[in-house]
């Protein structure tokens, strides 16, 4: 389960209420008497299933070929078709009409993330007059880059009928807010955006962890079968410990998997000493693996693996190790707290709960946090060495500080952090954004950096 899952189970768990969405399972026709609703633990659960080509073009196509690299900013991977964004709406409507009859008088819809943008819209056609907030995960692109899309005007008038829409930082925000006056027209005024399509508020909620459980689950590492795996890949001389560069991603072209190999190539060829006394671990989670382009990611992440250990290994020392797999986050947790550097480099990406969940899992000789500039976590990390990572040579400069930095520093910079992680947490982000929800205000404050 990963920290955005384990968030919103988190504000259930605490609010009482429903889960809805899609049930994972694919039908051959659409089957009546949906949603099946049950009980998991103590949250209830609703559950919708979907026939193969609904699936195919709201999510695979729509959510993950057409709106994921647009809203990340990489027009190039853009795949605009309008069979596509007509299943999307399809499927949103009927999540509204299985949605809509177990709602109550009072109760407040939170739907999450841009898959179901037009959800609110559907069911205030359907009738329905209370508190509707919507949160994007995701970065929002700027004007020039969202414009790109056919249905711009319709997705940005769904986002109207929301009550109040949260973002991870102030800049999304602010390109959020822009957009909309580019493409709807209307006036914005501390975050609040007006106009004949409506009113909607824009709000900044920067999610996190549950910094507390990440150091429960360290405690714990010595035990663990991860523990083991990190001993077998990392085998430690008497007089010696090799130092752990760490990457943790899905494998997807936003994370920067391959620039981030290139810079760990890049410090090997121009800090000769660190080689045999650093090894980089890099985990890929699987995704989306039959989609052209992570097929071609994959191949690419192989093929630098690779060139990079067949270039330097020697007969005691691997450079990189390569891990294919997912891992749980009590299981993450101990590799955070082995690592000496730890390598958040993603092209774009909304937050980046990695980053958090690194330091939340130190001790007290902590590690280093190599952040991208266009992470949405580097607003507020800024005690992380802030890299870019299209720039290979300084983000090999920057590991190599980070790996040679004295034990004053890396700590006075990881207390900076961990204050940031203590406040930012998963319950905060809830409770902050329901209460301004049925409040009917935002946290927006315009800044001058954006």
């Amino acid at each position: 389960m990963g920290g955005l899952v384990s968030a919103v189970q988190s504000a259930l768990e605490q609010y009482g209420g429903l889960w809805f969405g899609w049930s994972g399972t694919t039908t051959e026709r659409r089957l009546a008497g949906e949603p099946l609703v049950a009980r998991s633990g103590s949250i209830d659960v609703g559950a919708m299933n979907l026939t193969a080509d609904e699936v195919n073009l709201f999510y695979s196509v729509f959510a993950n070929r057409t709106l994921w690299p647009l809203l990340h900013a990489f027009p190039n991977f853009v795949q605009l078709r309008h069979d596509a964004y007509r299943g999307y709406r399809r499927v949103n409507r009927r999540f509204a009409e299985g949605l809509y009859p177990l709602l109550r008088d009072g109760d407040v819809v939170w739907v999450q993330d841009y898959h179901l943008i037009p959800l609110s819209s559907e069911l205030r056609r359907m009738g329905w007059r209370g508190k509707v907030g919507f949160f994007l995960h995701t970065p929002f692109p700027a004007a020039e880059v969202f414009s790109i899309l056919p249905w711009a005007r319709q997705l940005l008038e769904d986002f109207v009928s929301y009550d109040l829409v949260g973002f991870h930082t102030n800049r999304y925000a602010h390109n959020f807010l822009d957009t909309l006056q580019v493409e709807i027209g209307g006036a914005v005024d501390t975050g609040v955006f007006d106009s004949r399509s409506g009113t909607v508020s824009a709000g900044v909620y920067p999610i996190g962890t549950d910094p507390d459980q990440f150091q429960k689950w360290t405690r714990e590492s010595g035990e663990s079968e991860t523990g083991g795996l990190l001993q077998r890949l990392l085998p430690r001389r008497p007089t010696e410990r090799k130092k752990v560069v760490l990457g943790v991603d899905r494998l997807d072209y936003s994370k920067g998997i391959p620039q981030r190999l290139r810079a760990f190539e890049a410090m090997l060829d121009r800090f000769p000493a660190v080689r045999g006394k650093v090894t980089m671990i890099q985990i890929s989670a699987p995704s989306r693996s039959r989609v052209p382009e992570y097929v071609q990611e994959r191949e690419q992440v192989d093929r630098l693996v690779g060139h990079i250990n067949g270039r330097f290994a020697e007969a005691d020392w691997v450079p990189v190790h390569y891990l294919y797999r997912s891992y749980n986050q009590e299981e993450l947790a101990h590799f955070f707290r082995e690592a000496d550097v730890c390598l958040v480099t993603p092209l774009r990406d909304g937050m980046n709960l990695i980053a958090k969940e690194f330091v939340a899992a130190q001790g007290a000789d902590p590690g280093v946090l190599v952040l991208s500039r266009f992470c949405g976590a580097a607003e507020t990390m800024k005690e992380a060495l802030i890299v870019n990572p299209y720039d290979l040579e300084g983000t090999a400069e920057a590991m190599h500080s980070a790996l040679s930095m004295t034990h004053r520093e890396r700590r006075r910079r990881w207390t900076a952090l961990n204050e940031d992680v203590q406040t930012n947490t998963a319950r905060a982000w809830a409770d902050n954004f329901l209460a301004d929800l049925t409040a009917g205000r935002n946290t927006y404050v315009p800044q001058s950096a954006i």
